[in-house]
C-alpha cells in the first residue's frame, strides 16, 4: 500500500514567510509613529495658539506680557538662541511662572482646581486640560496638589522666554536716561538680540527634539528651530 504523501514547507519557505513578517512588522511600526508624531505636533501647534490667545488678553488688561521682573527674571534668563535642551531648568521655571500668570493659580498647588485663580486673581487661559499640566497628584483621588508646568505633547515644557523684549527694554532705557546715544547706540537686532520677538515674547515646544551635541553654529541652531512648534 502507498503512503499518502504529506506537504510541508521549506525551510526556505519559511525564512521567505518569517522575513515578510518581520518587513510588515516594520512597516506597521513606522506608520504608526509617524501618524503619533504629526498627531502631537498638530496638537501642540493648538496648545501654543491657545496660549498666544491668552497672553493677548492679559495684555490687553495689564498693558504688557507675562513677564518675570522679580530678581529671579526667570522669562528674561532663557533665550530660543541658546537654550535648546528641554531638561535645562530654565524651560519649566519659564514655564511655570506663564502658568500662575494665565491661569490666576499663583499659588499652583491643588487647593484650587487646576487652571482655577486664586481670590482676588483673573483667569485668561480658559482653556486648561489635565493633560497640558505637568502636575504632582495625589495617588488616591487623582487631585492636583502642585502644579509643575504647561507640557507640551512630548512630555517637555512649553518654554516661554522675554528676553527679546528685555533687550528692547534696555535699548530704551539707555535712550532714555542719556538722549545723545540716539544717534549711536544701535538698537539690538539679528544675533545681537536674545530673541526673536522683541516687541512681545517667544513662545516654543521642541516638538520632542533634545539635541546631543553642542548647538554652536547658526546652521545647527537653524535646524533645531526647524523642528520647534512656536510664535515666530
Amino acid at each position: 500500500m502507498r503512503k499518502p504523501s504529506i506537504s510541508a514547507f521549506t525551510l526556505v519557505e519559511l525564512i521567505t514567510v518569517l522575513a515578510i513578517i518581520v518587513i510588515l512588522t516594520s512597516l506597521v511600526v513606522s506608520v504608526g509613529g509617524y501618524v503619533q508624531k504629526k498627531s502631537a505636533l498638530s496638537r501642540a501647534t493648538g496648545e501654543i495658539s491657545m496660549l498666544v490667545s491668552a497672553c493677548e488678553s492679559y495684555k490687553s488688561d495689564n498693558g504688557d506680557f507675562p513677564r518675570d521682573t522679580t530678581n529671579a527674571k526667570v522669562t528674561d534668563a532663557i533665550t530660543p538662541k541658546a537654550d535648546f535642551i528641554p531638561t535645562n531648568a530654565k524651560y519649566p521655571a519659564s514655564s511655570l511662572f506663564l502658568y500662575k500668570e494665565l491661569s490666576g493659580d499663583k499659588t499652583g498647588t491643588g487647593s484650587e482646581p487646576d487652571g482655577i485663580p486664586d481670590e482676588g486673581q483673573q483667569r485668561y487661559l480658559k482653556d486648561v486640560e489635565n493633560r497640558i499640566l505637568k502636575a504632582d497628584k495625589d495617588p488616591t483621588t487623582k487631585a492636583i496638589k502642585a502644579v509643575k508646568y504647561l507640557q507640551d505633547p512630548f512630555g517637555n515644557p512649553y518654554a516661554y522666554s522675554t528676553s527679546a523684549a528685555s533687550d528692547e527694554r534696555n535699548y530704551q532705557k539707555q535712550i532714555m536716561q542719556n538722549p545723545a546715544l540716539r544717534n549711536t547706540l544701535k538698537r539690538p537686532t539679528g544675533n545681537a538680540l536674545h530673541g526673536f520677538n522683541s516687541g512681545s515674547y517667544d513662545l516654543w515646544s521642541t516638538g520632542g527634539s533634545a539635541p546631543k551635541g553642542n548647538v554652536a553654529s547658526q546652521s545647527a541652531m537653524e535646524l533645531e528651530w526647524a523642528k520647534w512648534i512656536k510664535n515666530w
